[in-house]
C-alpha cells in the first residue's frame, strides 16, 4: 500500500512540476516576444534566427509554433527556477542566487554571453540581480497557478451523461502538437480529444492496477 501511495505522490509532484514548468516557459517566451516587437517593430514578421541546441532556429514565433530545440533553453530555465523556488520556498534571495548559480553553469560555453555576469549573485548589480528575482517570483506565479487549476474539483457525471473537463492551455497545445504527429505517422487524422479519451482511459487502468497491487499485498 505504501509503495503504490509513494508512487502515486511521486507522479503527481512530477506531474505538477511539469505544468508549472510548461507554464512558466510558455509566458516567458512570449513575454519577451511582446518586448522585443515593442523595441523592434520593424522586425515583428522577420525571422531571427538563433542556434539552438546545434540547429539554427527562427526564435521569433510563439510559444505554440517555436522549435523544440529553442523551447529546450526555456523549459531548461524553466526547471531551475522551480528548482530554486522548492529549495528556498521562503528566500527570495537565496533562490535567485540558485537561478543565478544554475544560469552560469548552462551558459558557461555561449560565447555570446557578457563575461561580466559570470560572477557571483551578491556581486552582481541590482538590474542583474533584478532578472534572476523575476524568475523566482514567475515561478511561484505558476506553481500558484497550476496548484489553483488542479484543485478544481471534477464530479463523475450520472452514467450516460457526458461531462466536460477543463484542460488547460498549455496541456491542450501539447494535446494538439502530439495529435499532429501521430496524424502524419499513421496516415489519419487523430484529434486532441481522441488523445484526451484516451489519456482518461489509459488513467483509469494505471489506477486499477494500483489498487490491485495494493489490494495483493494487504491480502
Amino acid at each position: 500500500m505504501a509503495s503504490a501511495k509513494k508512487k502515486a505522490k511521486r507522479l503527481k509532484a512530477a506531474s505538477k512540476m511539469e505544468a508549472a514548468v510548461d507554464y512558466f516557459a510558455a509566458r516567458s517566451h512570449d513575454a519577451w516576444r511582446k518586448s522585443f516587437h515593442a523595441s523592434n517593430p520593424d522586425q515583428k514578421a522577420e525571422p531571427r534566427m538563433r542556434m539552438r541546441g546545434g540547429e539554427m532556429v527562427d526564435v521569433n514565433q510563439p510559444w505554440s509554433k517555436l522549435h523544440a530545440a529553442a523551447k529546450a533553453d526555456n523549459l531548461r530555465a524553466a526547471r531551475d527556477a522551480y528548482a530554486a523556488v522548492k529549495a528556498f520556498p521562503k528566500d527570495r534571495e537565496a533562490a535567485a542566487d540558485a537561478v543565478h548559480k544554475a544560469w552560469m553553469k548552462a551558459n558557461k560555453a555561449d560565447p555570446n554571453q557578457p563575461k561580466e555576469l559570470f560572477k557571483s549573485y551578491a556581486k552582481l548589480p541590482e538590474v542583474e540581480k533584478d532578472k534572476d528575482r523575476a524568475h523566482v517570483d514567475a515561478m511561484k506565479e505558476a506553481i500558484a497557478a497550476v496548484s489553483k487549476q488542479a484543485k478544481k474539483a471534477i464530479k463523475a457525471p450520472e452514467k450516460g451523461r457526458l461531462v466536460s473537463v477543463q484542460i488547460d492551455a498549455a496541456a491542450w497545445r501539447r494535446l494538439e502538437a502530439a495529435a499532429e504527429a501521430l496524424s502524419k505517422a499513421v496516415g489519419r487524422d487523430v484529434s486532441a480529444e481522441t488523445l484526451a479519451a484516451a489519456g482518461a482511459e489509459a488513467m483509469s487502468t494505471v489506477a486499477k492496477a494500483l489498487a490491485a497491487e495494493a489490494s495483493s499485498k494487504r491480502g
